[in-house]
């Protein structure tokens, strides 16, 4: 009996403490939550452009040679001399120098996957081509020679691209080298044109 009554003084005392409950203060169920997820529309972010706007990707100031199609040396001479009129000679060269040296290394590219593709031709011609291991039946043989026919058209097609690549850039190289001397007086010392080992 005396338990009960030092339970009822404890609730007593406890009960002010606790904050009284109301329905508003129920937990939403998922459903509800859902409900006034949608009633809630929001905008969606805009975005605001201006001169001052980088844009996410920057094009090339000097676009890249061509590989294929029309030739685009016109289209490269043109964006030099509109970046000239806006800049400084040697913010210019920086920029063509840029421009030079990744084509150089598209050149350079070129030339030697050129030299690997003539080296296994002249090991088919010699025979070696063949791995150690010979056909065993004919069905084997026949799928080598398929094989090998593929990859020979495949080296001739890649040495075709490689081949009109080193062409269009050096004929980019003389074309712009000439403007930047006679046009802009430019220091191109640096400006060499090395196709096949031999530079100018």
């Amino acid at each position: 009996m005396r338990l009960t009554a030092q339970f009822a003084v404890l609730t007593i005392l406890i009960a002010p403490c606790a904050p009284a409950q109301t329905a508003t203060d129920q937990p939403k169920s998922l459903a509800e939550i859902a409900r006034d997820s949608r009633k809630e529309k929001k905008e969606p972010a805009k975005i605001i452009l201006s001169d001052e706007t980088e844009p996410v990707h920057n094009k090339p100031q000097i676009p890249d040679v061509f590989s294929g199609g029309i030739d685009n040396v016109d289209e490269i001479l043109k964006a030099i001399a509109d970046y000239r009129s806006t800049h400084n000679l040697q913010e210019t060269e920086a920029v063509v120098r840029l421009w030079y040296e990744k084509h150089d290394a598209l050149l350079a590219n070129a030339i030697e996957q050129n030299r690997r593709i003539e080296q296994r031709e002249r090991d088919r011609q010699l025979g070696s081509s063949m791995s150690d291991s010979h056909p065993r039946t004919a069905q084997e043989f026949k799928e080598k020679q398929q094989v090998e026919m593929i990859s020979r058209r495949e080296d001739q097609m890649h040495k075709q691209e490689n081949s009109l690549l080193a062409t269009r850039i050096e004929q980019a190289f003389r074309r712009t080298r000439t403007q930047m001397k006679s046009k802009y007086s430019m220091n191109i010392e640096w400006f060499k044109i090395c196709g096949n080992a031999n530079c100018s």
